[in-house]
C-alpha cells in the first residue's frame, strides 16, 4: 500500500465523527507511530479533526484493563493540545470535566486543595465514564504486559467504539506478536478492525516523511534511497549523528563533508540495522580496499557476496582513516574532535590536490562498471592515477592495483608503479612498516612486501634519535630493530636530545630510555640504551648542583 493511500486513509479517519477502529501494522522501526503523529499534526493544522478530544497510550508495561482505561483518561487532551505532552493541568481539566458530567454535588468530594494523588485515587474507578467521542491511539500492542490478554484489549476497543462512540487507532508490529496474541488478533480482527493498513514505506517514502529537504538532508536522502533504508528510527539516528559532524567540517572542502555524510549513513545502517540484507557492520568497517573482491585467498559466503554487491553499488565503498573516525562516532555516540579533524585535514589536502578525472576512484570505476574490452584504458587510467595521486593512495590499494596488473600480464608496469609509489611517499617511514596493525597481513604481493621492508629499514636508519623516540612514544611498543637503532646512538646524542627538551617531553624521553633497564631479562641492546642514557644524565648532572638534583629525580646520582 502506497504512502499516499495511507495518508489519505488516516485523513479520512480523522475527518469523520463516525465511530471506527483502524489498525496500522508494520515491521519494527518503519515509522508507524512517527507517520501517525505527523499526519495527525497536519490534520490539526488544517482543522480537519472531527472529534475534540485525543489520547495516546503505549501498552508497554500495562498489565490490566483498569490500568489501560485509566491511562487513556490520564493522557487525554483537547484538540488544541494535540502534539503536546499531557500535563498535570490537562489531567485536572479532564477530571473537572468528568465531575461536571456527574453533577455539581460530586464537587464536594474534592478536598479544598486537591493534589494529583487525591484526583487519582478518587477518579480511577470513574474515569472510563468520560471516554466518549474521543480519538484514542493505542500503540505498542505487541509490547503489552504479560498479565493482560490480547483478546481483552480488543474487547475494550470494541466497547470504546460501540458504546463510547470513539475512534480508535491501533498501532502494532505484527511480526513481533507473541504466538497467543497473534492468534487472538487474527481471529478477532475481522470483528474488531474496520480498516487495516500495512505500513511498509519505501526508502523514498521515509525520506519524504522524516527529512525536511535542506542541502545536508538532501545529501543524506540520496544515500538513504541508494541503500534502500526504510527504517525511520535508523534514519533519525543518521540525522542525529550527521548533525554532530556538520559544524565540525563546514570549513573544509565540500567533498570532505560529503564523504562524512556518505559514511555515517552506511555505517549507522549497518550498526543498527536488523534486516537480513543489511551488511554486517564489522565486515563493512574492515573493508579498507576497493580491490577486496579480487582476493582469491578469501572465500566469501553467499551472504557476504550480497554485502559486497551492496558496497559496489555504493560507489564501491571502502573505509579510509577519515571513515574510521566516523565509525568511532557511530559506535560511541560522540565525536573525537581532535582525531576527526586531523584526518579531515589530510582528506582536505587530498581534495585540493586531485581532480575527479584522474583520481584513483575514477580509475577503479572504469574497471568496476563495465565489461567493455578496454584493458588498455583501464591500465592507463590506473597508472595515471598513481602518478598524480600516489600521496593519497593507501598501501592496501597499491597492493590491489599491483596484483590486478600482474593478473592482466603487466608485471613490468606493476614494478614501475611500486617504485613510483615509494618515491612519492619517501618521507613517511611508518607507511612502509608492515608490522603495524593497519597493514599486518593486508599486503599480499611479494614484491610490494620486499620493497616496503627495504624502504622501511633504509628510512629508519636515517631517523634521528628524537624521531625514533617519538615513534616509540606514539605506538607504546618497541621492535628489535628500533632497539638496535637506539643502542647505536652515541652518548653525546643522548646528551643533546635531553638538553634540547623543555616541558613534559623531557621527562617522556628520559623515562623511555631508562625504562629498558626496568624490563625483566634485558637484552644487549636494552642494556646499552640504558647505559648511554644514564651516562648522558650524569654528564648533564655534573654541569651544576642544580642539574645534579634534577637528574636525581630519575634515579641517577652524579659521582
Amino acid at each position: 500500500m502506497s504512502i499516499e493511500i495511507i495518508e489519505n486513509q488516516i485523513g479520512r479517519f480523522l475527518a469523520s465523527e463516525a465511530p471506527e477502529v483502524m489498525s496500522i501494522k508494520g515491521a519494527w522501526g518503519v515509522g508507524k507511530t512517527y507517520a501517525w503523529n505527523k499526519y495527525l499534526a497536519n490534520a490539526k493544522k488544517q482543522k480537519k479533526i472531527a472529534l475534540k478530544k485525543y489520547s495516546y497510550v503505549s501498552l508497554f508495561g500495562i498489565n490490566s484493563l483498569e490500568d489501560l482505561k485509566f491511562s487513556i483518561f490520564e493522557n487525554m487532551v483537547d484538540e488544541k493540545s494535540i502534539g503536546r505532552r499531557p500535563t498535570v493541568e490537562s489531567f485536572k481539566a479532564s477530571t473537572t470535566e468528568l465531575l461536571k458530567t456527574l453533577g455539581k454535588r460530586s464537587l464536594s468530594i474534592l478536598p479544598s486543595n486537591p493534589t494529583i494523588i487525591h484526583y487519582h485515587s478518587m477518579i480511577e474507578s470513574l474515569s472510563f465514564l468520560s471516554l466518549e467521542k474521543t480519538i484514542i491511539c493505542i500503540d505498542d500492542f505487541e509490547r503489552k504486559g504479560h498479565n493482560i490478554e490480547a483478546q481483552d484489549i480488543l474487547g475494550l476497543i470494541t466497547q470504546l467504539k460501540e458504546q463510547k462512540k470513539c475512534k480508535v487507532i491501533l498501532i502494532l508490529n505484527d511480526e513481533s506478536l507473541s504466538e497467543g496474541s497473534s492468534v487472538d488478533y487474527i481471529k478477532l480482527r475481522e470483528k474488531v478492525i474496520d480498516t487495516e493498513l500495512r505500513f511498509a514505506p519505501t526508502a523514498g517514502d521515509c525520506v519524504e516523511i522524516v527529512l525536511t529537504g535542506n542541502k545536508i538532508e538532501r545529501q543524506l536522502g540520496e544515500h538513504i534511497i541508494k541503500l534502500g533504508i526504510n527504517n525511520i528510527r535508523i534514519i533519525k539516528k543518521i540525522e542525529k549523528l550527521s548533525a554532530l559532524l556538520v559544524p565540525l567540517l563546514k570549513s573544509y572542502e565540500d567533498p570532505v563533508l560529503s564523504q562524512a555524510l556518505r559514511t555515517v549513513t552506511l555505517l549507522t545502517w549497518c550498526y543498527y540495522g536488523q534486516g537480513n540484507d543489511t551488511p554486517d557492520y564489522n565486515f563493512v568497517s574492515s573493508r579498507n580496499s576497493a580491490f577486496s573482491d579480487l582476493d582469491d585467498e578469501i572465500v566469501l559466503s553467499t551472504q557476504q557476496q550480497l554485502w559486497c554487491a551492496i558496497l559496489r553499488n555504493y560507489d564501491n565503498y571502502a573505509v579510509d582513516e577519515f571513515d574510521q573516525q566516523i565509525a568511532r562516532l557511530v559506535e560511541n555516540g560522540y565525536v573525537d574532535e581532535v582525531r576527526l579533524l586531523e584526518e579531515a585535514v589530510v582528506l582536505n589536502e587530498k581534495v585540493l590536490a586531485t581532480s575527479s578525472e584522474d583520481s584513483f576512484k575514477e580509475a577503479w570505476r572504469k574497471f568496476n562498471e563495465s565489461f567493455d574490452a578496454d584493458d588498455q584504458e583501464v591500465i592507463s587510467c590506473l597508472s595515471a592515477s598513481f602518478k598524480h595521486n600516489a600521496k593519497y593512495i593507501s598501501p592496501v590499494n597499491l597492493d590491489g592495483t599491483v596484483r590486478l596488473l600482474r593478473y592482466l600480464g603487466k608485471g613490468q608496469l606493476a614494478t614501475k608503479i611500486i617504485g613510483l609509489y615509494i618515491d612519492k611517499r619517501k618521507g613517511d617511514a611508518e607507511l612502509f612498516n608492515l608490522d603495524t596493525s593497519a597493514l599486518l597481513g593486508e599486503i599480499k604481493d611479494s614484491e610490494v612486501i620486499t620493497r616496503f621492508r627495504e624502504e622501511y629499514e633504509s628510512l629508519r636508519a636515517k631517523l634521528s634519535l628524537q624521531e625514533i623516540c617519538d615513534q616509540l612514544l606514539a605506538c607504546d611498543s618497541c621492535s628489535d630493530e628500533e632497539e638496535a637503532l637506539l643502542s647505536q646512538a652515541s652518548v653525546e646524542k643522548y646528551v643533546a636530545l635531553f638538553k634540547s627538551q623543555k616541558g613534559e617531553k623531557l621527562s617522556q624521553y628520559v623515562d623511555l630510555c631508562l625504562s629498558f633497564h626496568r624490563l625483566g631479562g634485558t637484552t644487549k641492546y636494552q642494556q646499552l640504551i640504558y647505559q648511554k642514557a644514564a651516562e648522558a644524565l650524569k654528564i648533564i648532572g655534573s654541569e651544576s648542583k642544580l642539574n645534579a638534583s634534577r637528574v636525581r629525580r630519575f634515579g641517577i646520582k652524579v659521582d
